[in-house]
């Protein structure tokens, strides 16, 4: 009788001890929040730091870097410009943590937050996943972070505009005061993107590149606007396809009456608008200048793809002909930069031709920039244009050719059949060293009031720009939450123990 009340205590100990532990289970230490810190990086939206907020602080407390490892980690740059395969995941994840209260903040080297690509030609990616190899309860993976902060993007308006019987939608940022107002009368990029982004989703696109961060990335106190064209990109053969032509000229004209706005409203410096563009929208930007040379003070042509007269292997196959000589290219382009483009009017609410003002043009200066094995759009397109300019008495522009080594130096590979050397963009939009493109673009500037004949060259000026040495911290957000408990009821008898398990 002795021995049954004696197992009956025990049983009834047991019990109410794990009636007691049953709530401990369901609010075991987890994860309240994940935030992710990106940055656009040379070819996606890549993560620098994570925070993470626990509901108990001794989770993670005592932690060290060998806790965790990051699986699918690699460079924005799909490929390695080491061995010029697939870029492979991190040997070194970079990790370094620092906590303060229930808050754990780790760094790492940064990674895409796209994931890693497939080996298999599909273009698919693995998604990466940060592993805490002593607690499960702090793993946590793209689909668990609360909040994705990324700097500069996340102080950009994004909004629509109608015009030139268009809708498109923009990205625009515009530098702030301490106080948190808009700085007045700043410098103004406009960035063209490439065909790769053509019809495409705008956050898509605005983290494609740094095309619209880079030069906020470079310490300038600068605005940028960067439209999405919502049109199919007009790829090979535009050069002698009006239709197409027109259609990247009317883009061009909704874009430079959100430049007037932007110049009226006193955001903008009319003597310091620039434009930029790489590949397809390194063809729209000339053609843009072709359209209204008098708005810029200068610009960046990267990579051309050839919508003006016809340069591209590629183009020349689409229209079934044999590439022409080089001379007879420079010559088609001194003929085109004399010809017409076309732009909207407002009294027949359409798109109409209308003549070059070829001395304007020739007083805008132009820096080209190129890879020499670019297998996309042939260096010639470069060369051919900064040559037919030159001819026509042009002495503003400037012409840089990259060779492998000089792309290799900002990490862009020429394996793979040289696929990647068509991103000479990478090294536009990573340098603003004194002579770079970047730095020279800023130093172009209209004066207030000259008279046509007196708009060359020497009338250029340096800009005011004020180049800031200090970067903006990194940010980010991502959150996760789970629960876990294990109890461990031991021996029979009055003492029943439990153990949460947290590593």
């Amino acid at each position: 009788m002795k021995s049954k009340k004696i197992i009956a205590a025990s049983l009834g100990a047991a019990l109410s001890l794990s009636m007691l532990c049953m709530p401990v289970y369901a609010n075991s230490p987890t994860v309240s929040s994940i935030v992710a810190n990106t940055q656009v990086g040379d070819g996606q939206r890549e993560v620098s730091s994570f925070e993470i907020e626990v509901s108990d602080e001794s989770i993670i407390q005592n932690l060290t870097a060998a806790d965790f490892d990051i699986i699918n980690n690699s460079s924005t740059v799909p490929f390695d410009v080491n061995t010029g395969s697939w870029a492979e995941a991190y040997q070194d994840d970079g990790i370094e943590l620092s906590v303060s209260g229930n808050k754990l903040e780790m760094t790492v080297n940064p990674f895409c937050y796209a994931g890693i690509y497939k080996t298999d030609w599909s273009f698919q990616r693995l998604d990466w996943e940060v592993k805490c190899l002593t607690n499960d309860a702090l793993s946590f993976k793209a689909s668990d972070v609360t909040t994705v902060k990324t700097k500069v993007l996340d102080d950009t308006e994004r909004k629509t505009f109608t015009y030139a019987g268009l809708t498109r939608e923009y990205a625009l940022y515009l530098p702030k005061n301490a106080d948190g107002s808009v700085k007045k009368n700043v410098p103004l990029v406009v960035w063209n993107h490439g065909g790769g982004e053509y019809n495409g989703n705008l956050e898509d696109t605005l983290v494609a590149n740094k095309g619209l961060t880079g030069w906020v990335d470079a310490g300038y106190d600068v605005a940028v606007l960067q439209m999405q064209v919502g049109n199919e990109n007009y790829s090979y053969g535009a050069a002698e396809n009006e239709d197409k032509k027109k259609l990247i000229d009317q883009n061009n004209a909704l874009q430079a009456q959100v430049i007037k706005n932007l110049i009226n409203d006193g955001n903008v410096n009319k003597n310091q608008v620039y434009v930029a563009g790489a590949s397809s929208g390194g063809g729209a930007t000339m053609r843009f200048l072709m359209q209204y040379p008098e708005i810029f003070a200068g610009a960046i042509a990267c990579c051309s793809m050839d919508p003006i007269v016809p340069v591209h292997n590629q183009t020349f196959a689409a229209l079934g002909r044999e590439k022409d000589p080089f001379d007879t290219i420079v010559s088609n382009f001194e003929e085109a930069f004399q010809g017409n483009v076309y732009t909207w009017d407002e009294s027949t609410q359409s798109m109409v031709s209308k003549k070059i003002d070829t001395q304007k043009l020739l007083d805008v200066p132009i820096y080209y920039t190129h890879a020499e094995n670019d297998p996309t759009c042939n260096v010639d397109s470069s060369k051919a244009m900064y040559k037919a300019m030159e001819n026509m008495g042009d002495k503003n522009n400037k012409l840089s050719i990259w060779s492998d080594d000089e792309m290799k130096a900002v990490g862009i590979s020429n394996g793979m059949g040289g696929t990647l050397l068509h991103w000479s963009w990478v090294k536009v939009l990573n340098d603003n060293t004194d002579g770079s493109p970047m730095n020279w673009l800023f130093k172009q500037s209209k004066v207030e009031t000259v008279s046509k004949s007196e708009e060359k060259v020497d009338d250029k000026k340096e800009s005011t720009v004020n180049n800031k040495v200090e970067q903006s911290v990194k940010t980010g957000d991502n959150t996760m939450i789970g629960s876990y408990a294990i109890i461990m009821l031991l021996a029979v008898g009055a003492y029943t123990a439990t153990k949460k398990v947290i590593r």
